[in-house]
């Protein structure tokens, strides 16, 4: 059975908050997010519902607020959305930067293709006073069928209680290593893996980070070289695309040998 949004509220195992489950409307959405109207239009088209299910706080959880370096962490929303289409990083980010506080995005696919899971860490903004914008966008790889071995690893993972209990903010942390964890699972092949240690939890990001770059850029030249009709340059953008390819696979190996690949 495919992973839904309310599998991934029951892995959370939050304790009884009491407030109802409520829909939010898309136009205060957009009227706090969307910054023109392409992006109102995408809100607008893209988004079936999205539901408010709970708020992680001090009050209701009682973990105290904290802070991720200069980022503040008041509360965390547990959010669920349905989507009308393939939901793109635009869409998450207008999502995620709506509410100043982080969120836990929980997006239905279309066709019922599984579960989506976003977060994102927050900052303040720089030019406009007690706004946060989104400081980076964490997408969770697509949970799918329940039975996959990495993806019920990865919900077993996400109870409250064996989350840090020390803050929100520590919390949320945990939240996204979890995330990172299933991606390099599903890179390597190997056992979902969480890790305990800060500086191989930055290593494993920076090393996901420069997997991620390389993906983007053998995807666009191997693109490019389908759609070139000229043979010289489509020569040239093969032997390009092949040695992104190589430099993917040697990071692959890097992810899948280093200390935080091993179960």
């Amino acid at each position: 059975m495919m992973v839904t949004p309310a599998d991934v509220r029951a892995a959370l195992a939050l304790p009884p908050m009491g407030a109802p489950m409520r829909r939010l409307p898309k136009d205060v959405l957009a009227q706090h997010s969307a910054a023109n109207p392409t992006d109102r239009k995408l809100i607008d088209s893209a988004i079936e519902r999205l539901d408010w299910w709970a708020t992680l706080s001090p009050g209701t959880v009682g973990i105290a607020a904290g802070t991720d370096g200069e980022r503040p962490v008041p509360a965390i929303q547990l959010l669920a959305m349905t989507a009308r289409v393939e939901p793109t990083q635009r869409l998450l980010t207008l999502v995620h930067r709506a509410i100043p506080v982080p969120i836990i995005l929980a997006t239905a696919l279309p066709a019922n293709a599984g579960t989506r899971l976003s977060v994102a860490p927050l900052r303040r903004a720089e030019r406009v006073a007690n706004q946060m914008v989104v400081e980076r966008l964490i997408v969770v790889p697509d949970l799918t069928e329940r039975a996959d071995t990495a993806t019920s690893a990865f919900l077993s993972s996400l109870a409250l209680p064996a989350l840090p209990q020390t803050t929100l903010a520590a919390i949320y942390g945990a939240l996204i290593e979890r995330g990172e964890a299933l991606a390099v699972a599903r890179i390597t092949n190997a056992p979902f893996q969480p890790l305990a240690y800060p500086a191989l939890v930055m290593a494993r990001r920076d090393a996901l980070a420069r997997y991620g770059q390389a993906e983007a850029e053998w995807l666009a030249t191997r693109s490019a070289a389908k759609r070139e009709n000229r043979l010289a340059e489509q020569v040239v953008l093969g032997n390009q695309a092949r040695a992104l390819k190589d430099r993917l696979q040697a990071i692959a190996g890097e992810l899948a040998d280093a200390p935080f690949a091993c179960p």
